[in-house]
């Protein structure tokens, strides 16, 4: 055995007895993806499924979720997205039971897909932040966040003040914002409509 996977043995050991909110977790997990990319998401997958209960606390899910979303795109923004892509676990985990749900990286992650017209994953994401069920989180300002994401993202993107979206992502965009209750609704459903 090498030096280097003796290393990766002793972190995923040390990652695996730490608590979620455990500062060092996203610190540990960040070492790991330097050493091994992908056994890092792995033991960040199973932290968050293993203590998906715990991530309607605020600072746990920031610890959990928010702290190490940024070091593993940092690392690598598109071996990052390709595991996305790959893990229902862990996308339920971000955007099911998680306080930061639609919102720091897991929100730019979302939008990406959005403005990429990948439909089919973006809109099982927003599925799982329509279900979201913690408390803590009202579906309608996430959708909101969601909506100003998308948009900023586009005009920041093609310099103009203006967003454009190609009908299935408008479509799509008003299906989910249908769904919220609340004086919201009428305003994004209408945000949408213009723009579609």
């Amino acid at each position: 055995m090498t030096a280097k996977e003796m290393k990766v043995i002793d972190l995923v050991v040390k990652i695996g007895n730490s608590l979620p909110e455990d500062a060092n977790v996203p610190v540990l997990l960040a070492e790991l993806a330097q050493l091994d990319f992908t056994r890092a998401c792995e033991m960040w997958e199973y932290m968050m499924v293993t203590y998906s209960s715990n991530l309607e606390d605020a600072m746990v899910a920031d610890n959990l979720e928010t702290k190490v979303f940024e070091a593993l795109s940092g690392r690598s923004d598109a071996k990052l997205r390709l595991y996305l892509a790959e893990s229902a676990p862990l996308l339920k985990a971000i955007y099911t039971s998680s306080a930061t749900a639609a919102t720091g990286g897991n929100l730019t992650y979302l939008s990406g897909l959005i403005l990429n017209s990948k439909i089919d994953a973006a809109s099982e994401i927003l599925k799982l932040v329509s279900v979201n069920k913690n408390n803590n989180i009202e579906y309608g300002e996430r959708m909101r966040a969601i909506l100003d994401e998308v948009f900023n993202t586009y005009c920041a993107k093609n310099n103009t003040k203006v967003p454009s979206l190609n009908r299935k992502q408008g479509m799509m965009l008003l299906e989910f914002a249908l769904k919220i209750k609340g004086p919201t609704k009428n305003l994004l459903v209408q945000r949408i409509k213009e723009i579609g």
